[in-house]
């Protein structure tokens, strides 16, 4: 699949669990142990506004403070427009992106911002009591981005070590379970 096309999917995936979030769920605790679901989209919408700066050429910076008003999916949306515009542009992804980590190639950031968007979905749809199903070809994509990044996601501060689940599991719990989470 196309990274931009990965990137456009995960995110409308996301889209739709931002879009279920209440006020009331804004304190609850997610999956991702670093954020409660207020940090979390602000994580996520704010990620989308760095990618965008480093994908125009920018030098990205943390976003700072709360990213989103009183509708949430509507500040999600409006970035993530904003951001595959970028992306659909000449060679954005054959350039280094300037990250407040440092300079990444943006063919590498792509396969990292699928699985940020796609992961942090289903963390959102968890901690908010949503459908937490993700698209079955989205799972197996983003599995074949994450595991050669293995030794990457388990840095302090990424994901932590993964879960171990029997071999039965299903694919998208396995996914879950390698991000670190409790399927």
């Amino acid at each position: 699949m196309d990274p931009v096309e990965r990137i456009e999917r995960a995110t409308a995936v996301a889209a739709e669990k931002v879009k279920g979030v209440s006020t009331a769920d804004l304190s609850k605790a997610t999956p991702c142990s670093d954020y409660d679901v207020r940090a979390l989209l602000n994580h996520l919408i704010g990620g989308l506004e760095m990618l965008r700066t480093a994908a125009e050429g920018g030098k990205a910076a943390v976003p700072d403070g709360d990213q989103f008003g009183p509708d949430p999916g509507a500040s999600y949306e409006e970035r993530r427009t904003k951001l595959l515009s970028t992306l659909r542009g000449e060679g954005v992804l054959d350039r280094t992106w300037e990250m407040p980590f440092g300079p990444m190639p943006g063919s590498m950031m792509a396969g990292i911002a699928f699985m940020e968007h796609l992961t942090h979905a289903w963390d959102v749809a968890k901690a908010t009591g949503q459908d937490t199903t993700l698209p079955s070809d989205l799972i197996k994509e983003c599995e074949g981005v994450v595991r050669p990044m293995d030794s990457m996601l388990r840095m302090p501060g990424v994901c932590g070590p993964a879960v171990n689940v029997p071999d039965s599991a299903s694919d998208q719990d396995k996914l879950i379970a390698f991000m670190g989470r409790q399927p």
